[in-house]
């Protein structure tokens, strides 16, 4: 017995050391598979309004080589956007994981219910208490009273020369701090709120861990901290200084001046006094959102013309700027003062277009300089961040909306100057793109908006129906686009370069694709001729401009509501007047409503070109049928879909009833996809993986995609799937 319990014994003692080892090689492996699963690098690039059909077009024609090579070794498919195809619509869906109905971005713009008023979708601006707000004059008068009492009595002034006259003399330095303060510190400031509901997948990754930089990404205005050492630029959404999505600036000294545009997107147009000499004139620069008086800050600026005219001289903020006809400066600073304490720093660029004979002067829009935010501006996160990049590789551009397409669109620049300041600006970006690419991020996220800003004023080059087509400038300018492609297909190359070296996966997508603009449709105007919408007579109308959303202009004022069940505002969206929801509603709930909506669809679907016989509209869809979740209040009853050719009005879009249903389209803005149907207009997806699944990719994929390679779960049920 006792050999058989040693036997045992000595049997143990060798297997003991046996499973030992085998359980620590078990446990090594095991986390050595985990460590490397949550190490996993991942890259996200991101192409504004790059379409499917031309892509896969030049790519098929070895115009696209890397892209090409992308497609081979990993996944090539064209991807859904969302309803409707908006920029701020499907990049917060992109960013959030979930459809239009729960992120609440369903457009640019929404209504207000009790107003029937047009506001911006994605965000709210507010009030924020400046400091104490309004103590301030009284907290100032008290700190200068207390502290000079303290001085006083620390110095031994007050027994030299008397408490009363010491008290009297803290008593008027009191006063005049009182008034100080209430004349140059203001009691509150602006302030912005972003409305997009959802968490982003980037902070979702960085609560888990992963170090994440995310860079141009729309509707992430303001930035917020979000990780200990992650880092955010803000995309779309972020102002220029007026407040504006952009404003450019058009000085001239043309007495018959006629821009070719309807200024729907409000240039800032300055009439120059003379084309030689000493000319004075100003900058428009921020409301006065601070005292009110006077409603904006200008500064001065003097432009004087060369002898020669061969060149003029500009002179604001303290510089001298030379130029000759068809050069640009560099940066230039601009500093607007509301009083010797408040200022607010901008940056921007002068491009002089013509010197003689009359003087033709542009300045883009103007940004707020990275190097001096004003208090509570979060451009990026952390807020130093954004002083940190310019210091590393120089002056960027802030806004959002980088490209100005407003200028070429209204006549006031041509084709060479928006490709000069498209390639300006994706030259800084693609410097910081190759530098974040060689960073040690777990995710990398960074969108371009090139492709869609070139698509918007480009397309009348390639498109021989189109109105404003002109062959002339289609030989010179048809191939833009293809270049536009071209330097996509260049950031990609990097990208893959990249993605090859860290053995990253490599996601590449757009928000959406493009479509010819031949045509406006003038929903209201359709809904009157039909009886849907009732006008009042005798009252004038000024024709809608994106000045009217910031400047708090009129907006239905011809409208009869008491007889009106129904009507269009934003891009392609429909809304009843619904009793108990807006606040002049006289359509029941219930079956009545239903029906109304019924017959619309039909009615809308049917309307015909009477020129083409098309149909401008290829599909109505009610929100139920698209979004499982949606605030009834603020989504639109119904999205109106166009077929390729044919896009919502600028007009109705700001709730504008022109003459006629249909027309034709002349302007330089000439490509879209906002209210085309998204079947129509689908965007991107390469990935440098093969895809087991045959599914269409949806762009609500990428989020649990990237965090299904990130190792990091989702925070809550998603309108996507992880993609395998």
């Amino acid at each position: 017995m006792k050999k058989k319990a040693e036997s045992r014994r000595q049997k143990a003692e060798m297997t003991l050391p046996r499973r030992t080892f085998l359980l620590s090689a078990f446990c090594f492996l095991l986390f050595s598979s985990l460590g490397t699963a949550e190490n996993t690098k991942v890259i996200v690039l991101g192409f504004d309004g790059a379409d499917a059909r031309y892509t896969e077009q030049w790519m098929n024609e070895g115009k696209l080589p890397n892209m090409a090579k992308l497609r081979q070794s990993g996944t090539f498919r064209p991807l859904r956007p969302t309803l409707p195809a908006q920029t701020p619509v499907s990049w917060s869906t992109f960013t959030t994981g979930i459809d239009p109905g729960r992120t609440g971005i369903f457009d640019f713009l929404r209504r207000d219910p009790r107003t029937y008023l047009p506001v911006f979708a994605a965000f709210d601006e507010t009030k924020e208490p400046f400091l104490l707000g309004h103590k301030n004059p009284i907290a100032a008068a008290v700190a200068v009273f207390v502290i000079f009492g303290l001085i006083a009595l620390l110095t031994g002034r007050w027994s030299r020369i008397g408490g009363a006259v010491v008290g009297v003399i803290a008593v008027g330095l009191a006063i005049g701090a009182f008034a100080a303060t209430r004349k140059y510190i203001p009691t509150s400031r602006p302030g912005v709120v972003n409305r997009r509901q959802g968490i982003p997948f980037w902070e979702v990754a960085a609560r888990a861990g992963r170090k994440a930089t995310v860079v141009h990404v729309p509707v992430t205005f303001p930035a917020n901290d979000f990780g200990h050492d992650d880092h955010l630029l803000s995309g779309l959404g972020v102002p220029d200084m007026s407040g504006r999505v952009g404003k450019p600036f058009y000085f001239t000294s043309e007495l018959d001046f006629h821009r070719s545009g309807s200024n729907e997107f409000s240039i800032e147009v300055m009439q120059l006094e003379d084309n030689k000499g000493v000319i004075r004139t100003s900058i428009q620069g921020p409301p006065n959102k601070l005292f009110g008086n006077p409603p904006y800050i200008t500064i001065p600026m003097t432009i004087t013309v060369a002898g020669d005219r061969s060149s003029v001289t500009i002179e604001e903020s303290g510089q001298k700027i030379t130029l000759r006809a068809g050069e640009w400066s560099d940066w230039v600073e601009f500093v607007f003062a509301f009083n010797p304490l408040i200022k607010l720093h901008g940056i921007s660029r002068f491009h002089l277009i013509a010197s003689q004979p009359e003087i033709k002067l542009y300045l883009s829009p103007i940004n707020f300089d990275p190097r001096m935010l004003p208090p509570g501006f979060r451009v990026s996160s952390p807020a130093k961040w954004a002083l940190q990049l310019a210091q590393q590789f120089g002056l960027y551009k802030t806004i959002g909306w980088q490209i100005d397409t407003w200028a070429i669109s209204e006549g006031f620049a041509d084709e060479q100057m928006f490709l000069d300041d498209m390639n300006w600006t994706v030259a800084k970006d693609r410097k910081m793109f190759e530098s974040f690419l060689n960073g040690p991020d777990d995710l990398l996220v960074q969108q371009f908006e090139f492709p869609d800003r070139v698509g918007h004023v480009f397309w009348r080059t390639m498109d021989p129906k189109h109105p404003a087509y002109d062959p002339a400038l289609a030989a010179k300018w048809g191939g833009t686009l293809l270049k536009a492609y071209q330097l996509m297909d260049a950031i990609v190359g990097d990208a893959m370069a990249a993605a090859q070296k860290k053995n990253a996966a490599l996601l590449v997508l757009s928000d959406h694709g493009f479509a010819s603009f031949r045509k406006s449709v003038n929903y209201d105007t359709w809904l009157v001729m039909n009886g849907y919408m009732t006008l009042k007579s005798g009252v004038q109308v000024k024709e809608r401009n994106v000045e009217m959303l910031f400047d708090q202009g009129q907006f239905w004022e011809n409208v009869d509501w008491s007889k009106t069940r129904a009507y269009a505002m934003g891009l392609g969206e429909l809304y009843i007047n619904l009793k108990g929801r807006e606040a002049q509603g006289i359509v029941n709930p219930g079956a009545e409503y239903d029906a109304l909506k019924k017959e619309l669809k039909e009615r809308l679907v049917a309307l015909t070109d009477p020129e083409t016989g098309e149909h401008p509209v290829r599909r109505v869809i009610a929100r139920e049928e698209v979004y499982r979740q949606f605030d009834p209040n603020m989504i639109p009853d119904l999205f109106l879909t166009n077929n390729d050719g044919y896009r919502v009005s600028w007009q109705t879009s700001l709730g504008g009833i022109p003459k006629n249903i249909l027309e034709p389209n002349k302007q330089v803005w000439s490509g879209d996809h906002c209210s085309v149907d998204p079947e129509l207009v689908k965007g991107i997806f390469f990935y440098n993986r093969k895809l087991a699944t045959d599914r269409a990719p949806y762009i609500a994929d990428v989020y649990p995609t990237v965090l299904g390679l990130l190792r990091v779960a989702a925070p809550y049920a998603l309108d996507g799937v992880d993609l395998r």
